[in-house]
């Protein structure tokens, strides 16, 4: 016959008290002037494009997505390359290409080499959560990431994490950096490569498509439409939708078009 015990304690849930002194009337807001700074490219055409200031704002993050082959890294490092020769100090994360096919790809497109570049595939001895995190509080301008799915397939193999805990790293370090928390108390812009599913859809967790301040669609039309290429925001908090961007890959260079609205 079983002996009828106390029935086990509850734990006494302890609720942390909430400091609510961060609340703010919204004109009493207060920020650095340096974050309602922007970046511009030099090139006109894509600096109108991206934000009614002209150029990449300070501490926001753009989201590209696209089509496999479309021109995504080409399209983001012409830009990168244009604001790195603009003064600003600039960092290329490539997950997806090693350095003999950088080198490649810059033989054709000279422009991209003044490009500082951290390629994954060189630290493969080292926690690649400390390489990314190391490298970032250096402290940059803007930072283009090739890709989101490389970086977070290494960081979750690494410290064996699921993908939704790897991916949520990878949006708190981009945030702390937006903020300037890095060793140049830069308040960084993070250019972002993602992959999409076979239907072209994003994929990825609402954290992460939360966090961007603007998605960029890089897509190829279909041949009955033209099979010409375009850029389009869907989402752009700092510029407009609704309009596309027209352009075209050379052997040498990237020809933007004209930008037209989308009925």
């Amino acid at each position: 016959m079983k002996k009828r015990g106390r029935p086990p304690k509850k734990q006494k849930v302890v609720k942390k008290l909430i400091d609510f002194k961060s609340l703010t009337r919204l004109d009493n807001l207060n920020i650095d002037p340096r974050m309602l700074e922007t970046m511009p490219s030099g090139i006109k055409l894509m600096d109108e494009f991206i934000s009614h200031e002209g150029g990449v704002p300070c501490s926001t993050n753009i989201m590209a997505i696209g089509d496999p082959g479309v021109g995504k890294t080409s399209i983001l490092l012409d830009a990168l390359a244009a604001i790195e020769k603009s003064g600003r100090k600039c960092l290329f994360i490539s997950g997806e290409m090693g350095r003999k096919q950088m080198f490649k790809y810059t033989k054709r497109f000279k422009q991209f080499g003044c490009v500082t570049t951290l390629f994954l595939s060189d630290f493969l001895e080292f926690n690649s959560k400390d390489v990314v995190e190391q490298v970032l509080n250096k402290g940059f301008d803007c930072v283009l990431i090739d890709s989101i799915a490389e970086v977070v397939d290494s960081v979750r193999d690494d410290n064996k994490w699921d993908r939704k805990t790897a991916e949520s790293w990878l949006v708190d370090t981009c945030i702390k950096n937006n903020k300037g928390e890095n060793k140049m108390k830069k308040f960084t812009s993070f250019l972002l490569i993602q992959q999409v599913t076979k239907a072209g859809e994003f994929v990825g967790s609402n954290k992460l498509k939360h966090m961007t301040d603007a998605m960029l669609e890089i897509r190829r039309e279909s041949e009955r439409d033209g099979g010409g290429t375009y850029l389009e925001f869907t989402k752009n908090r700092n510029g407009s939708v609704n309009q596309r961007l027209s352009f075209t890959l050379s052997n040498t260079k990237i020809n933007y078009g004209m930008i037209t609205g989308i009925e």
